[in-house]
């Protein structure tokens, strides 16, 4: 299913826009699932390693200080002219996988990079599991979203999402951690 965003929120597909058409000063985008560079909100895009080439003219608009690879099965990343900072995590798309050890990191550093006017851009392989998990866990702990609410926003800005049970289970015990704070 192919949706659009409007840079700075996310808005349900629509098929009247079938290429880049101005709005109010905003771009809306066509998306295409796999070999986009999907925006979450303020500060934060998820994308596939390969939607750094096919989806350059987003990757240029959102001008990334920041990227966070989760494949820890891919090479290093060439990063854009404009990302200072890049982090890899090494973690596999496996339920049995722990990725407690790193969340905190990964969304802490994707709230500083926020509060410091920049925007991570973090990726997996597809852009499917591991990222979309970091960036649920991201909505969950600093915008205040329960584990429902972060996962069905991060599915409207990127339809192709399926975090596996098991990272599933690890945001519900991570919701927990946030739900009284």
């Amino acid at each position: 299913m192919a949706g659009t965003m409007v840079i700075g929120r996310c808005v349900p597909p629509s098929t009247e826009c079938e290429s880049r058409v101005p709005i109010n000063g905003d771009i809306i985008l066509k998306k295409s699932d796999l070999w986009s560079v999907s925006y979450i909100c303020p500060g934060l895009a998820l994308c596939g390693a390969l939607s750094l080439y096919t989806d350059k003219d987003t990757v240029n608009m959102l001008r990334p200080t920041c990227l966070i690879n989760c494949a820890g099965e891919l090479p290093d990343t060439p990063l854009p002219d404009t990302v200072k900072k890049y982090h890899k995590i090494q973690v596999i798309d496996n339920p049995q996988t722990n990725l407690r050890p790193h969340i905190d990191q990964v969304v802490d550093l994707i709230h500083q990079e926020y509060l410091n006017g920049g925007l991570t851009v973090v990726h997996c392989a597809a852009g499917v599991s591991r990222s979309a998990t970091f960036c649920i866990a991201y909505l969950i702990k600093y915008r205040g979203m329960d584990m429902n609410k972060a996962y069905r926003h991060v599915a409207k800005c990127r339809p192709c999402i399926n975090p596996n049970r098991g990272f599933i289970d690890q945001l519900i015990k991570y919701e927990e951690k946030y739900a009284d704070v």
